[in-house]
């Protein structure tokens, strides 16, 4: 936890320090504040899935925008939640260059990331990028299971490429390299404009090089002071994207339960069964809860 809050703060120096080097745009690095709320639905994995996410944007000066993630939902009835920050820098004409810090949580699994972003602008193509490292953190048991998946820590990576069929219907298709597996990925966008407040519907799907599957689709709104902006000036002016990882699936097994000693009587710390010292020491005993010690010849649940 402390080495993650470290890294996150030398990657926002280093930010800072692109700000130095980088010529800001005529236009804001973000127009103003601004919001988006999106709930979606469908399959993580062959797991029924139900999430539901939220940003809010704001400009840090004219070249640096800040924008905070949240999620919460459940994913194979377990509860999903979590939040990102985005720290970055953009030219709305041409570029966006950040550093990003998230940590999510699902079925007794934490993982923490920290990462640089970028997205370049080509007309009506919009190519994006997330790459860092990525620490994930699995519990030594779930109920009466033990579980065999070790704790990680490893680089992970993603890239979309975008077309803006019109100002309002976005298209995209990609790569994930996500808990050390392979993605391909694709989604579409429409934005339906003309409402007080804008609304719009979405799809994507990630499909794994371990038969892994992800098919979602959902609405979204949009939160800004000009209610009728187009999608791709959202998308290049307001909020960067939100991003999800992909937990790993659990090994697990029966855990073996060890039973508890049986002592000899009258006081005795000297255990009478099992003989072979298999067992948990009784309450009571000065090794309570933990296996006996032998000597003389015996176990014992005394020092």
């Amino acid at each position: 936890m402390i080495a993650f809050r470290g890294l996150l703060c030398a990657a926002c120096f280093a930010a800072l320090g692109i700000s130095v080097i980088a010529s800001a745009g005529e236009l804001p690095a973000v127009s103003g504040p601004n919001g988006k709320l999106s709930v979606e639905g469908g399959s993580f994995d062959d797991d029924g899935a139900g999430i539901a996410l939220g940003s809010f944007a704001l400009p840090l000066g004219h070249a640096f925008g800040l924008q905070a993630d949240g999620a919460l939902g459940t994913i194979d009835g377990e509860t999903m939640g979590g939040g990102g920050l985005h720290l970055f820098t953009r030219d709305p004409s041409s570029h966006l260059f950040g550093v990003y810090g998230s940590y999510h949580t699902w079925d007794s699994v934490d993982i923490w990331r920290i990462a640089g972003e970028a997205e370049l602008y080509l007309g009506r193509f919009t190519l994006d990028g997330l790459a860092g490292y990525e620490s994930v953190d699995v519990p030594s048991t779930i109920g009466d299971l033990e579980v065999l998946t070790p704790d990680d820590k490893h680089f992970f990576a993603q890239s979309d490429l975008a077309y803006y069929i019109t100002d309002d219907f976005k298209v995209y298709g990609g790569y994930r390299y996500l808990n050390e597996t392979s993605f391909g990925s694709a989604g579409a966008e429409y934005l339906m404009r003309g409402h007080e407040v804008p609304l719009s519907l979405f799809a994507r799907g990630d499909f794994g090089d371990e038969d892994y599957t992800s098919i979602t689709g959902g609405l979204k709104v949009y939160l800004s002071g000009d209610p009728d902006k187009s999608l791709i000036d959202r998308h290049r002016r307001d909020d960067p994207d939100i991003y999800l990882p992909v937990f790993p699936k659990l090994v697990t097994r029966t855990a073996q339960r060890q039973p508890q000693c049986t002592l000899v009587g009258g006081g005795s710390y000297q255990v009478a069964s099992p003989a072979n010292g298999q067992c948990i020491c009784p309450s009571g005993s000065a090794l309570a809860g933990q296996p006996p010690v032998f000597g003389l010849g015996s176990y014992h649940c005394a020092v």
